[in-house]
């Protein structure tokens, strides 16, 4: 979108004849049908800066082990693993490879309004912050016997259900940028809603920090009506600040008096506008965030190779890491039925 990325070698499905279609689609030249995923990894090392790994769920950790153990950079989708198990997998390899650019698709995050959100609250507009809000909630599995059952690997749950891992894993990044890590404790309740194959749909987390902070998740693919509504609200001794992707060009910012100021994307600062692509008034959308996100890992990568501070916006592969840790303790405590610490 921005000039950053030329599209190199590729391979987006097993099937040849859906390969090579989907080559065509996009003017790609057609290279040849690989044997694996290792063959590919061998034939393209040489000619890519960087692999996008945007594979299964279920398939990323020991994708994302063969990438390290040939030195390549690679951006990898959510999640980058299923389990802590293949946290740790992923972890012993780059402690092997410790120079391998390793980063994680979080391009939520990349909305201007959510980082002028971001940068209120490094500032203290709203005092100390006490509560923190999250919600995914979606429509997905309500509408199941009308759009058809999601992908193969989302039809069931590994020991971290998926729901956790497609939501939880934006939610809990989320969470990261806006207040940063804490020692915690946490309680869940994980619940089978509407679906019909047996995954959980409807979860909800809450979390006590050491700072003082209470966070509230909740996640869902079992509510119609909802096809993203993501949203965050902060709540601080001075007033709040909430903004929901729905409504993705403002931000809401509450005082002291509860008087509620509505700040528009043409207010806000030049650092949280930098990846503006066209004048306030034409609103910004999910694939505008994706393109914000990926011309700051091209920031992010140059510097790396460099050796110099990367970008601010995109975040080490430990937080992903972090991230598994939160949603597998989420597991436990909906399975115990009581508070699990982190």
């Amino acid at each position: 979108m921005d000039g950053q990325f030329r599209v190199g070698p590729c391979c987006f499905a097993r099937d040849e004849a859906e390969n090579r279609a989907t080559h065509a689609l996009h003017g790609l030249p057609w290279s040849g049908q690989p044997d694996s995923f290792e063959t590919w990894l061998d034939a393209a090392a040489g000619s890519v800066d960087m692999v996008s790994l945007l594979t299964p769920s279920t398939d990323h950790a020991a994708q994302i082990v063969q990438l390290v153990d040939r030195g390549i950079p690679f951006l990898t989708e959510k999640p980058v693993a299923c389990s802590p198990a293949e946290v740790s997998a992923i972890r012993e390899a780059l402690a092997r490879r410790p120079e391998v650019f390793a980063r994680f698709v979080h391009n939520y995050s990349a909305y201007p309004l959510f980082r002028e959100l971001m940068l209120r609250l490094e500032e203290g507009r709203i005092g100390t912050v006490h509560h923190l809000r999250l919600n995914m909630p979606s429509d997905a599995f309500a509408r199941e016997r009308i759009v058809g059952k999601p992908q193969i690997w989302r039809q069931s749950d590994p020991a971290v259900p998926m729901i956790l891992l497609d939501l939880g894993t934006h939610l809990h990044h989320l969470e990261r940028m806006l207040i940063g890590p804490s020692r915690a404790r946490l309680k869940a309740r994980m619940h089978q809603m509407v679906n019909t194959l047996g995954v959980v749909d409807n979860v909800e987390i809450w979390t006590e920090r050491a700072d003082g902070i209470r966070v509230s998740y909740w996640m869902s693919k079992a509510h119609l009506g909802i096809k993203n509504g993501l949203a965050v609200e902060v709540y601080g001794s001075e007033g709040a600040l909430s903004w929901c992707q729905m409504d993705p060009d403002h931000l809401v910012e509450t005082d002291l008096g509860s008087n509620r100021t509505t700040v528009n994307r043409g207010a806000i600062r030049p650092e949280a506008a930098r990846r503006d692509r066209f004048k306030a008034g034409h609103p910004t959308g999910f694939v505008d965030a994706f393109g914000s996100f990926y011309a700051d890992l091209a920031e992010d990568y140059r510097a790396a190779q460099r050796g110099t501070e990367g970008s601010r916006w995109i975040c080490p592969m430990e937080q992903a890491f972090d991230g598994i840790a939160f949603l597998a303790a989420a597991v436990r405590a909906h399975e115990t039925d009581g508070w699990v610490d982190l």
